[in-house]
């Protein structure tokens, strides 16, 4: 099995500025699987002459700033086939990162065939059609580089550090798998079977996991989230070197992929070398997003999954159903979250974990698709504890948001908070890279942060009551929950009546 150091891990989409107020973007279910390649000290340094002179097919977008107060820009350039660059140069610091961000999630999958995104994140890092097999981390390692990669319900994302000097070294080495991946046999099946290792460790083995995978089962019907990222058993098991094929194919072209070179550069260097080694991927992604049914926002108000498992602990969640997944939304649910804990006696969750009603409790907001980005407060309760209680608590908690104005202090400490992690952003490529892949991605803004602030300095009391009615009313969710043995029936058979009734 390659890979052993894989973990399961939820990505904090917009950390940039919400991780100093636990608004982390979420899934409902642990979302994205990371296969990491190991770091190597830097044994040798390649030095290549980055100033080729290529003719450029490429069409400068836009340059802007990225994190206000700093004079790093993001330059935003359009290949011909429809590869999309960004480029963020910054003399700084010697380490170099090139990261991609395709959208070949999960959520391009069907049934029959789930599983399929996950799988690439091993095979990539597999042979190519022109190169031996572990030609990959050969070459990376002898850069001093390391790479990793994730897959989630609505992308997937390969990324890399290196030194400056290595980027054509890796712009051929990245190319060369983004391009040609041969996948054939025996490998194929050496990361099949890596999969279904992973499968019956992290789900079928985990109560928790399994319990999670038949709810979503439920709850997300007839979409393509209704499967985990890993693929359900069945797929899994009857994967077929076709079916990824296909996959490839389809998904993995230049006008379904985002690509950020971060580092020590001239950007028309950059530019000129990537026109190089990608300016030949050929291919156009084939199939559009699926559509959600219309009734999909509306069908489960009122409503509770509940069902039991061999857990220790409870685990619920308060699922608010939104299709917005606007930097406004996201901004004004910080400046909720900030309100509900705005609190002569703490923190909500402060509050709630005093008063002995819960364990913990978090409020997010979910990225999986333009279509779907729920709010979800999830909790964990001991077996004596009741969710009833926790539902009253959190209503009355959005109550007393919905009484209270919008305060100058409330406003200020959210952007004290979000000037410190700007700040933090700033010093560290990796992070801006991120920060500028994740914004462009969700938000379809290089400079979401800094928007944030104004959004923040306009908000009205009005305006943030009637963003709490129209996004967390009372009238406007469902309940999952996970609970002991014998306090209700089994999450297999709630499933398995489910498919009876359906």
């Amino acid at each position: 099995m390659r890979n052993l150091n894989i973990k399961q891990k939820r990505k904090n989409i917009f950390y940039f500025f919400v991780k100093n107020y636990s608004l982390a973007v979420l899934n409902l279910f642990p979302i994205i699987a990371h296969a990491k390649v190991d770091d190597t000290k830097i044994k040798h340094s390649i030095s290549n002459n980055i100033n080729h002179v290529v003719a450029i097919d490429t069409k400068l977008i836009q340059s802007t700033s990225i994190i206000p107060g700093s004079t790093i820009q993001a330059h935003q350039y359009i290949l011909n086939n429809g590869l999309k660059l960004i480029v963020v140069p910054d003399n700084r610091n010697p380490i170099a990162t090139v990261h991609f961000i395709l959208n070949a999630g999960s959520n391009r999958e069907h049934k029959g065939t789930t599983g399929l995104a996950h799988f690439f994140e091993h095979m990539m890092f597999r042979k190519t059609k022109d190169t031996l097999e572990g030609n990959y981390d050969r070459v990376i390692n002898a850069v001093g580089g390391s790479g990793n990669a994730g897959t989630s319900d609505s992308f997937v994302t390969y990324y890399s550090t290196f030194p400056g000097p290595a980027l054509e070294t890796m712009l051929k080495l990245e190319a060369d798998r983004f391009i040609h991946l041969d996948l054939a046999e025996p490998y194929f099946s050496i990361e099949k079977g890596a999969v279904i290792s992973e499968r019956k460790l992290r789900v079928e083995n985990d109560p928790l996991q399994r319990s999670n995978e038949f709810i979503r089962a439920i709850t997300e019907r007839e979409t393509p989230m209704e499967w985990m990222t890993i693929g359900s058993k069945n797929d899994v098991e009857n994967m077929s070197i076709a079916a990824a094929k296909s996959f490839y194919e389809n998904y993995y072209t230049p006008d379904n992929t985002t690509m950020i070179v971060g580092g020590p550069f001239e950007q028309k260097n950059v530019v000129n070398l990537v026109q190089k080694y990608f300016g030949n991927w050929q291919g156009k992604v084939s199939h559009q997003q699926e559509k959600y049914p219309t009734d999909y926002f509306t069908r489960d108000f009122g409503k509770k999954f509940i069902c039991s498992a061999p857990v220790f602990n409870k685990r619920f969640k308060i699922v608010y159903p939104a299709a917005q997944g606007t930097l406004k939304s996201l901004t004004y649910s910080l400046v909720f979250q900030a309100m509900l804990d705005d609190h002569p006696n703490g923190t909500f969750e402060r509050r709630l974990v005093k008063d002995k009603l819960a364990t913990d409790l978090s409020f997010y907001k979910t990225y999986w698709q333009d279509q779907n980005n729920p709010f979800v407060v999830n909790f964990s309760l001991t077996k004596e504890q009741k969710y009833e209680s926790v539902v009253q608590f959190w209503q009355k908690g959005v109550q007393e948001v919905l009484n209270k104005p919008v305060s100058e202090k409330i406003k200020r400490q959210i952007l004290k908070q979000l000037a410190v992690s700007n700040a933090d952003t700033a010093e560290r490529m990796t992070a801006l890279t991120n920060t500028v892949l994740d914004n462009y991605f969700f938000l379809k803004d290089f400079n979401a942060s800094g928007q944030a602030e104004k959004i923040i300095q306009s908000i009205t009391t009005e305006n943030l009551r009637q963003w709490v009615h129209e996004n967390i009313s009372p009238q406007k969710y469902y309940i999952t929950g996970i609970v002991t043995p014998n306090e209700a029936h089994s999450c297999a058979d709630m499933f398995a009546e489910f498919q009876k009734s359906n």
